[in-house]
This record gives structure tokens, sequence and C-alpha cells, in this order.
């Protein structure tokens, strides 16, 4: 189960960046009931677990429990989200292991290419990133933690969530809950969406600590009002980076050995979304990687791809939802996604329905429409490298 709040990174202000994040960790540090261990414990004993998560666009706190401690679980999780205490010292200790948490992801190369990519792509709002800057966390202050709390946790934005063995009973009891909220608007918020720019960006980082070029080719792709192009990429997004039977896996690591890790992401919002192919080379190997990805694409957009592609990306993807319903938490989060963007999920029976009804044409010709054009390109480069090797290219179009 999970109490879901519509509120993330792209809600803040830039010198409060970090704030949602920020209030995730410091509400498990106890509530006006509980303290931190009073929260965990009870849910751990028994075999569950509980943890959160926080988006551009929303935090989840979830729990996992046997059935038979659902009413017990969904008092826990209320009280977290309803009645935080925000002591001075457990702020002033989850600021300590916020700052290592972006220390570890500026360590990270994917991390960090991710991270500048998407401050530059995106508008303002979602280019800031989730766990907010080192400036802005180290002077968050009880009352700026506080204030976002007070506007942002209400009715208005809640979610209730559950998948399993539950009772009308534990519905009953969330509504009621939900009920007891705070309401400050008249309206759920409307749902955001990035605004992509339309200028291609050349984006070049150097760092002395790498041994290899980080790689991330990005383009605008489908929002999910716009549902025959949204559905018919992401089964190209499948075929194209998912799984070593995958285009990019097949072709560029397999058959040409001048990668390791190679994928593509799809992630989209109402409006709008993005399409990412993330790889990391020798730097040797940088401008080969770049010219047989544009080879590619290049032949996609011209050609389409085949039909045993079309039916790898069509039952991959069919057989992925399928095999997501044996777990709980995964159906929950598929579940709370649509949701938390479109206002309402498809029944697992509706997509694989949309699946089986999209045609090569189709699909061929979104990717043709999405493809095409100018794409922004990152670097994460060693610090050594000289720049004749990338600075004399002048962009990425297919």
């Amino acid at each position: 189960m999970a109490f879901a709040v519509k509120v993330g990174s792209a809600d803040e202000d830039d010198p409060i960046s970090g704030v949602s994040h920020f209030i995730e960790h410091t509400l498990f540090k106890g509530t006006k009931d509980r303290n931190a261990f009073e929260i965990k414990e009870p849910i751990e004993r028994i075999g569950g677990s509980l943890n959160a998560y926080t988006g551009r666009i929303s935090t989840v706190y979830y729990a996992k429990v046997p059935d038979t401690y659902s009413h017990e679980a969904l008092d826990i999780l209320f009280d977290l989200i309803s009645s935080p205490r925000f002591e001075e010292s457990a702020i002033e200790l989850e600021r300590g292991v916020i700052l290592e948490e972006i220390a570890s992801a500026e360590d990270d190369p994917y991390d960090r290419i991710y991270d500048m990519t998407i401050q530059k792509v995106w508008d303002r709002d979602f280019g800031r990133p989730i766990l907010g800057y080192d400036s802005t966390v180290k002077v968050l202050t009880r009352e700026d933690i506080s204030n976002f709390y007070e506007n942002k946790y209400i009715a208005d934005r809640a979610i209730f969530a559950v998948t399993g063995n539950y009772r009308d009973s534990l519905i009953d009891s969330a509504r009621e809950k939900l009920l007891s909220l705070q309401r400050k608007n008249s309206e759920t918020p409307a749902t955001k969406s990035p605004v992509i720019s339309k200028e291609p960006l050349w984006i070049v980082e150097k760092r002395k600590d790498l041994q290899q070029v980080h790689l991330l080719l990005t383009k605008e792709a489908p929002g999910r009002r716009n549902r025959d192009d949204f559905e018919a990429f992401k089964v190209f997004n499948i075929l194209f980076g998912s799984g070593m039977s995958s285009i990019l896996f097949h072709n560029i690591r397999e058959e040409l050995g001048m990668v390791y890790n190679i994928n593509s992401e799809f992630v989209s919002y109402t409006e709008s979304g993005a399409f990412m192919i993330n790889a990391s080379t020798n730097p040797k190997n940088l401008d080969d990687l770049i010219g047989s990805l544009e080879n590619e694409l290049h032949r996609i957009v011209e050609k389409g791809v085949s039909r045993a592609q079309f039916n790898y990306g069509a039952e991959r993807l069919r057989g992925k939802l399928l095999m997501s319903t044996e777990g709980t938490l995964s159906t929950l989060s598929r579940f709370l996604d649509d949701v938390v963007i479109c206002g309402q999920p498809d029944s697992l029976e509706t997509l694989i329905e949309k699946i089986d009804k999209l045609t090569i044409e189709e699909l061929n010709d979104v990717a043709k429409k999405y493809l095409s054009g100018s794409w922004n390109v990152s670097l994460l480069l060693p610090k050594n490298m000289p720049d004749s090797s990338f600075v004399a290219r002048h962009g990425f179009s297919i």
C-alpha cells in the first residue's frame, strides 16, 4: 500500500531546491505519536518493508506487509505523512545524510551525466535535481521545510493505493484518513510536464577521475496524452534498447564490441516526454560509437524496423507486463504512475490490447517522426582527453 502526494522537485523554487526530498527523509525521523524506531520496527518485525521515494511530480511512501497487518501498516503510513515532528536535531541529522547522497550522485558517472543533461534540456522546474543542490540543502531551515509541507501535503494532492489481498474495510479506513487531511485548494492541481529545449544542445564536462567516455543522447518524445504515439513509442523503446536481444545491445555491443553498457530509456509525462540513449566506451572509440548510433537511427528512419524486431518489442513488453503482476509492489507502482500522471490507470487487459492492436506500420511512422532531426548530445569525459576528437563535430542529426 502507498500514500502518494502529488508534489516533487518540479514544484519547488530555486532557493529551496531539494525540499521535497528533504521532507521525505525527515518524516521517517518521527511523528507526533511515534519516534523513528516505532515507525519502522512494527512493520519490519512482521517481515514487512517500509520505504519512500521522491520524483519530479510526486513523493511516494509505501509499505509491503502480510494482509493480517494491513490496518496497522495503514495507520503508520498515514501518521508518517500527516503529523510530522520536524525536530531540529532530526533535520540536522538528515541534512548530513542528504549531502552524502548528493556527493554519491556526483561521483556516479551515469547520475552525473543524467543530471547535467536534464538541467539544460528541460525547463527550470524539471531541470532541478531531485536531491537539490549542495548549496540549497546546506541552508534549508525548519521553517522552509514546515511551510512547504503545510502548503503541499494536503488532501487535494493525496492518493491512496493498495494491491494484494485486502478487504473493503481497509479502503473505507483510508478514505476516512484522506478526508481528515487539510484542504487548501478547491480542486486537484494540474500535473506539470517538462518543456524541452527546441535548440539542439552540446553539453560537455571533463573529470579527472574517469577512464571512460560517458555518452547520453536525448530527443523529445511523445507525452501520454498523445495516446497513439505514446503506445507505439513504448514498444519501440523496448525493441531498440531493452535486453540483450535489442538493437542497441546486439548491433553495438555484440557485433562491434565497443561498449559494455548501452541502453535506451523513455520517460513520459502528460504533455511531453524524452527519449535517451546511454552508453560508455573507451575514449578512442567515441567517434566510432557516435557514427554507429547515427547509422542505426538513420536505418530505422529510412527503412523502419524489421518484422522480427517489431515482434520482439511487442512480445517483450507484453511479457514484462504479465510478469509484473506477480509482484504486488510492481503492480502498485504501475498503477500509481498512471494515476499521478494521467488521473486514472489502465487495466492490464487494456494495456495488452493496445500492444496487440499496434501495427508495424504505425510503429515505424512514430519512430520516424520522433527520431528525425537534431539530438542533444552530452559527454562526460576524462580530464586528459584531447578536445580534437569531439569539438570539431557540429551536432548529431538524423
